[in-house]
């Protein structure tokens, strides 16, 4: 993404012959080449910063010594975590500071192929933002998926030649390319150049050389210190994220103080509104990189000019002239928190809030709100029965407190065991046909059930109940409340919808804004709780119990899944 030549009227102001639109005068500006920062004034005209120095200009805002920062850049997002549509998220993520992203939309592909990727090109192109797309690759996760689109290396090829995709990302089965499948190896050559974002949890070794030499340039899910210094050493882009459950910055920060800056960059990645709010956004990496002993220098590059380099966003990262006018005025270097955010010249945000009318209102279409496809005449209680389980032994999906790694465990099954809870998962497409059903410890239901169609892979349609009477017919009550909304979240109790949170963009997005969505969502998640769950976020926990391709039991429309080992595992055959 190469610079464009500024106007003949952009260099008469930078040869101070003609008055800037605005001078930001009274401020540190930082310059990431040489890690200083320079007392001097910034001259902006047509949303570009054209000059440094004293100029005239129609406007003079003075910022009374505050840093001034190029525009924070998250570095990898699916924005569908925050359950926000594009023009919710924006609004939500300006006052922190963040004037652009790099999102891989896996989720949206998932649903609705390539069309919804078009579709949030259009709307992005709308917004006072730089959104980049990256055209995800990502369906069926796993071919255990019954359900979700597909978006292949020609669909690929053209979501970059016609809506402007930066790269090639959703690449989540490192599996299929570690083993160059033919489909996956096209899908990285539809790149044709441009940058490929991998997901390769634990790959190291022969297989990491494999994943690098077919055309993987980048990692945004690295477990362990061990595993990133080695992807670093060959040359990889290690992404530092953190979400709601995944994040591994504390873990990775030693390679910034050992070894620079070079190829590492912030992500958010799934953080959900709940974090978001609570947290913030990229200004919360900057807070965590700074309170672990990372110089604000280096992590203000890691946010900004180095996500800019990598996704070649050209026009940003520096606050040289030429570069797009994107600054963040902030008064301090330990909490981050900006006074003031400019997007192109634009002030958009001031003191925590959004400017009034800076983010236009857009709708998805129609066909974006009517996607579950499940015929509530087929499903009842007794399609989540497991008649010959109870006494004997069985396999279970074990799940952590707030982790995305889930265990294979064989226990008896006891009729006053609630420690154990019924699982079932539905294909959004398959009419009710495909059903799979295991069971699940660690979600901590006593009573009643809660369901959601957000559930990584296709987002199918995923419900647990609990082992206690009646457990079956609220799984059923909730199933029936999530068809008839169109998708979302349910919480039943005693045969009664205690919480509903409806998201009606493929079941995985809201239509209403983030303070409205917010309340909602943490009223679920009360509601979840009410019910004995003591996960910090359930909804979040029960999502990762369908990515079929990370170890390692998992739930499908299919049935249960060892993804070790890459067979069904039928939860009433013991080993």
């Amino acid at each position: 993404m190469l610079r464009n030549p500024g106007s003949k009227e952009m260099l008469s102001v930078a040869r101070k012959e003609a008055p800037a639109d605005i001078s930001v005068v009274g401020g540190r500006v930082f310059s990431p080449a040489t890690k200083e920062w320079i007392e001097t004034g910034l001259a902006i005209k047509n949303g570009f910063i054209v000059g440094w120095g004293d100029h005239e200009a129609h406007e003079i805002i003075d910022v009374r010594g505050a840093y001034i920062s190029p525009g924070f850049i998250d570095g990898y997002v699916s924005l569908e975590y925050t359950k926000l549509w594009i023009d919710a998220f924006v609004d939500a993520v300006l006052p922190h500071g963040t004037t652009a992203v790099a999102s891989d939309p896996y989720q949206l592909t998932s649903v609705f192929g390539v069309r919804g990727i078009e579709e949030l090109a259009g709307a992005a192109d709308k917004l006072p933002f730089t959104f980049g797309i990256y055209a995800s690759s990502s369906a069926q996760s796993s071919q255990f998926d019954s359900t979700g689109e597909h978006a292949g290396a020609i669909e690929i090829a053209r979501l970059i030649r016609d809506y402007g995709a930066i790269g090639v990302g959703g690449l989540l089965n490192q599996t299929r390319i570690i083993n160059g499948e033919d489909d996956a190896l096209a899908k990285i050559a539809a790149a044709r150049g441009l940058r490929v974002v991998g997901h390769a949890p634990g790959a190291t070794g022969s297989n990491l050389d494999a994943y690098l030499s077919a055309g993987v340039d980048s990692d945004v899910a690295c477990l362990t210190y061990e595993e990133a210094l080695e992807k670093h050493r060959k040359g990889m882009w290690v992404f530092l994220r953190h979400g709601t459950i995944r994040h591994n910055i504390e873990e990775l920060l030693p390679l910034v103080a050992k070894y620079g800056t070079k190829n590492l960059a912030f992500g958010t990645d799934e953080r959900d509104l709940e974090t978001l709010a609570a947290r913030g956004h990229i200004d919360d990496c900057l807070r965590i990189a700074v309170e672990n002993g990372i110089a604000p220098e280096d992590a203000l590059i890691m946010a900004s000019t180095n996500p800019a380099e990598f996704h070649g966003f050209s026009r940003l990262g520096y606050l040289s002239p030429g570069y797009q006018a994107d600054l963040v005025i902030l008064p301090n270097l330990v909490d981050f928190r900006p006074s003031m955010v400019f997007q192109k010249g634009t002030l958009v945000a001031r003191s925590g809030k959004t400017m009034v009318f800076t983010v236009p209102k857009t709708s998805p279409p129609p066909w974006m709100l009517e996607t579950i496809q499940i015929d509530l005449a087929k499903i009842g209680p007794e399609s989540f029965s497991l008649p010959q389980a109870r006494g004997q032994l069985v396999k279970i999906i074990s799940l952590g407190q707030n982790s995305s790694t889930v265990k294979e465990v064989e226990r008896e099954f006891h009729a006053d065991d609630l420690s154990i809870s019924r699982l079932a998962i539905l294909g959004r497409k398959s009419l009710g046909k495909d059903v799979g059903i295991g069971l699940v410890e660690g979600l901590g239901l006593t009573q009643g059930a809660i369901a959601c169609t957000v559930a990584r892979g296709p987002h199918s349609l995923i419900v647990v109940g609990s082992n206690s009477a009646g457990g079956i017919e609220d799984m059923a009550i909730a199933v029936a409340a999530l068809i008839q909304m169109g998708g979302g979240r349910v919480v039943v109790k005693n045969s009664e919808i205690i919480a509903s949170v409806s998201l009606p963009i493929g079941g995985i997005i809201s239509t209403l804004g983030a303070p409205e969505l917010l309340k909602e969502l943490q009223a679920s998640d009360a509601a979840a709780r009410s019910v004995g769950t003591k996960l910090d976020h359930p909804f979040t926990g029960l999502d990762q119990l369908s990515l079929a391709v990370m170890p390692e039991l998992r739930i499908t429309s299919l049935g249960s899944i060892n993804v070790v080992n890459l067979i069904k595992a039928d939860p009433l055959q013991s080993n």
